[in-house]
């Protein structure tokens, strides 16, 4: 069940805003959107451009092979994500070198998917974005480590939602730093709740408390659910700080929470967060991976308080 979740849930949500690079730099050179400036130092990578048909809602996972061989290190800080219009998410994955699903994938491989192991499950997730265009950074000294010749898994979601067929097409920048500049690696916490039915023209709230397995410190943490989502407070679960509220987030297109510094959650330790959702539609909202389904995930950054790395904290409730 934690590994399912994992690949199936990592940040897919709504989002059907214009991109052409969003909120970030456009590339004044750009044919095709999303016109996402390339980044000084790093690589884009970009998918191949796909048509998505009125009504259609299509999830798909597309291979992309890092330039360079094993002797080329990427040292990656800082992530930059776009897409065009009409997307639902975008998740970044790594295949695992010299693993099962790596042997078995080449460049450019595009597959229908639900989740980012459309290519096998040896993989572990980079980034994702809610949003046409999403921006994360790390604090200095943390990041994630790639090789050339390593595959990325691009898995893009698009519901078309008008009456003429739309381009599915995504782009992602990857800020590298100085060689051997990243001292830990960033990980993932996600912690979600899959009892949330919510019938018909009801308001619904379902409140989680999740704990870490390992001492972390939390960098960021991210709501996430659908468009039927309303308040979404957090707060501290266990130790000195139980109770003390973090922040509410009102909305799902604004769902970040960056700490002003690192805080260290103990094992044992975690959050409780608490999924409003206000179904305005005439079918039962429940949990799933469709645009129409809702969600209840509290995602979070997280790296090593001591140690290079850490494990990712997940935590699932329900579902049984």
């Amino acid at each position: 069940m934690r590994a399912s979740i994992l690949a199936i849930t990592i940040l897919p949500v709504l989002a059907a805003a214009p991109a052409c690079g969003g909120e970030g730099e456009s590339d004044p050179s750009c044919a095709e959107e999303p016109c996402l400036a390339p980044p000084e130092s790093g690589l884009q990578l970009t998918s191949t451009r796909r048509t998505i048909d009125p009504g259609e809602d299509r999830e798909l996972c597309e291979a992309v092979r890092l330039p360079g061989g094993p002797d080329q290190e990427y040292d990656v800080n800082h992530f930059e994500l776009a897409m065009t219009r009409g997307s639902h998410h975008l998740i970044v994955a790594a295949i695992q070198p010299g693993s099962e699903t790596e042997a078995g994938v080449r460049d450019r491989d595009v597959v229908d998917c639900v989740g980012p192991t459309g290519f096998g499950e040896d993989i572990d997730i980079v980034t994702g974005a809610q949003l046409p265009y999403y921006d994360e950074a790390y604090p200095d000294g943390v990041g994630k480590v790639y090789r050339g010749g390593q595959y990325l898994v691009l898995d893009y979601h698009y519901f078309n939602a008008t009456d003429v067929p739309i381009d599915a097409r995504v782009a992602i920048n990857l800020h590298t730093t100085g060689a051997a500049s990243i001292e830990k690696v960033m990980s993932l916490l996600a912690f979600a709740n899959l009892d949330i039915e919510t019938p018909a023209g009801e308001t619904r709230s379902f409140p989680t408390d999740c704990r870490a397995d390992d001492d972390v410190m939390v960098y960021k943490l991210m709501r996430h659910t659908h468009r039927w989502g309303t308040d979404f407070p957090v707060e501290y679960a266990g130790g000195a700080r139980d109770g003390e509220l973090i922040y509410t987030s009102a909305s799902y297109e604004d769902p970040d929470f960056i700490f002003e510094e690192p805080v260290r959650v103990a094992a044992g330790e975690g959050f409780r967060f608490t999924c409003s959702y206000d179904n305005t539609t005439s079918e039962a909202l429940r949990f799933g991976v469709k645009a129409t389904d809702e969600m209840c995930i509290l995602f979070g950054l997280v790296f090593s308080p001591t140690g290079r790395e850490v494990p990712n904290q997940i935590c699932v409730v329900g579902g049984d």
